[in-house]
């Protein structure tokens, strides 16, 4: 099962340095809005732009700020995901764990490969490139948050 982990760690990697300052919420507070939002039928995007608040406040003002933090935030959520892996493995087993992390997998692929497809078409756009930049980064961490939302959505049923 540590392998799968590895695996899901590799694909969920930022592809840039963090900063120091970590500022998205902490897992609890994310799960806290997630599973409001999913009692209630509400779209649960709101729950990661939440969590994502504190970098989408620099985007206008401070664009490398908000850069390290998106990157940062990458890095976070990657670490959720990997605790909530850890909880699937733990009250589902090693075949509903193995199921689970080729879903992050395959999820992950698919929202990154959509972040890959936006910032290629801003890019000929002459776009600013730190403008562009920052609009990579928050999809990515807007894609790993989305990833972490659906596999706590999936295994909420476990506990």
């Amino acid at each position: 099962m540590k392998r799968l982990a590895l695996i899901a760690a590799i694909y969920l990697a930022p592809t840039a340095p963090l900063s120091a300052d970590e500022m998205l919420q902490s897992q609890s507070q994310v799960e806290t809005c997630l599973a409001t939002q999913m009692q209630n039928g509400s779209p649960v995007i709101a729950c990661v732009n939440e969590a994502l608040g504190a970098c989408i406040q620099f985007t206008a003002d401070a664009p490398q700020a908000a850069l390290q933090c998106f990157l940062e935030a990458q890095t976070t959520w990657t670490q959720y995901i990997s605790a909530r892996m850890d909880l699937v493995l733990e009250k589902g087993g090693e075949d509903i764990a193995a199921i689970a992390g080729i879903e992050v997998k395959f999820d992950l692929l698919q929202n990154k490969l959509q972040c890959q497809r936006m910032t290629e078409l801003s890019m000929l756009q002459d776009a600013p490139t730190e403008q562009t930049q920052v609009a990579a980064a928050r999809c990515d961490a807007t894609a790993n948050g989305l990833v972490f939302a659906k596999l706590f959505a999936q295994s909420e049923n476990l506990k």
